[in-house]
């Protein structure tokens, strides 16, 4: 798969992509369309900004531990994501949740501690990608015929 395919696919712009190949996010040796959760997780983490972090946005920056903690954990296959799969970030990493009770008690830890967070919805992501390749697989099959 071509990294401009998979952003296509992922729903970002193909200079995000790049970013990411180039930032070791993403090996395009080896690139399937299970490579839309991590490339999204990736485009979504470029928006967080914590309270007390004083980060220009215009500098490119290595990424931060947090940062490789939930693209790694955003690193699952398509089919076996779930609407109610999410990743829930904060400062000091991810918590891949597989329920919205887990989701809850997660988010009412962070709230007790009083830590920064933020939701990635996975599950709808993953969704969005498989009726593209669904919708991409029909097409070619028609012309077949």
């Amino acid at each position: 798969m071509k990294l401009a395919t998979l952003a296509a696919l992922a729903n970002v712009p193909a200079k995000v992509a790049y970013e990411a190949r180039d930032r070791k996010v993403l090996l395009t040796q080896i690139l399937t369309e299970n490579d839309v959760l991590p490339l999204r997780t990736f485009d979504a983490l470029r928006r967080i900004s914590w309270p007390g972090e004083n980060i220009a946005r215009n500098t490119r920056q290595r990424l931060r531990l947090w940062e490789h903690l939930a693209i790694e954990q955003s690193r699952v296959e398509l089919d076996s994501v779930d609407q109610f799969t999410g990743l829930l970030v904060h400062p000091a990493g991810a918590v891949l949740t597989e329920s919205p009770s887990s989701l809850v008690i997660e988010v009412l830890k962070l709230s007790e501690e009083g830590t920064p967070h933020s939701y990635l919805p996975l599950g709808r992501w993953a969704a969005e990608a498989r009726t593209s390749l669904s919708e991409e697989q029909v097409p070619s099959a028609a012309g077949a015929a």
